[in-house]
């Protein structure tokens, strides 16, 4: 690594925050297909390539391989893993299906929901994670609540409009309808009710699910 390389990254972001913005720029680049599926990568590459050093770039992968979306294969690199759109409406529909038995009260958990949460999510489909998982908090199922919650990087961002256009969906039509469920959801989950927040979080749910069969705009690369 060169003394520029490392003044940037001593004198920049902290370690933490560059890991994350690595991740986020690799995963936006691979759900837009610029890393195609199957490439094969060179860490040293990837680093060059983001002006970083290897080790924000090998810290980004970590997550990136729990998500499923690259595998690190020692002796060969980073691979593109082959993902498809119905893998993605899959982490949406398993979040519906554990959100089917909305409880009538609030278990152990008396967190109170915060709408900071979702303010600052890139799409609907973000802010159905963060709803879904605070639902599932509420009903003391944690541990699915940890798995939703871990799906909301890579689902923000491949509902967001250019990624979508990108594998061939017209995120924008009928948005509306996905608008006004999230604002009834959210002021549901403000007023508590939570068996009307999980109705409501199932059917935006359910909207995304839909969205790549009913609004291709062209076939995926």
């Amino acid at each position: 690594m060169t003394a520029e390389r490392r003044s940037r990254e001593r004198d920049g972001l902290p370690r933490s925050l560059l890991r994350d913005a690595v991740f986020l720029r690799l995963l936006e680049r691979i759900l837009l297909g610029e890393y195609r599926r199957g490439q094969r990568l060179r860490l040293d590459a990837l680093a060059d390539d983001m002006r970083v050093s290897r080790t924000p770039v090998r810290e980004a992968l970590v997550p990136l391989e729990a998500l499923r979306l690259v595998s690190v294969q020692r002796y060969v690199g980073v691979v593109i893993a082959h993902w498809s759109i119905e893998q993605m409406t899959e982490r949406i529909r398993l979040g519906c299906a554990m959100l089917a038995e909305p409880p009538a009260r609030a278990g152990d958990s008396t967190e109170r929901f915060d709408p900071v949460s979702i303010r600052d999510c890139l799409s609907e489909a973000g802010a159905f994670v963060e709803l879904g998982a605070w639902l599932l908090r509420r009903a003391g199922s944690s541990v699915s609540a940890d798995l939703l919650a871990a799906q909301r990087p890579v689902l923000d961002v491949f509902y967001t409009d250019d990624v979508a256009a990108a594998n061939g969906i017209d995120a924008v039509v009928d948005r509306r309808r996905r608008l006004r469920l999230l604002d009834r959801a959210r002021d549901a989950a403000m007023d508590d009710d939570l068996a009307t927040c999980a109705q409501l979080v199932r059917e935006l749910g359910a909207c995304l699910i839909v969205l790549p069969d009913r609004f291709r705009t062209r076939e995926s690369a």
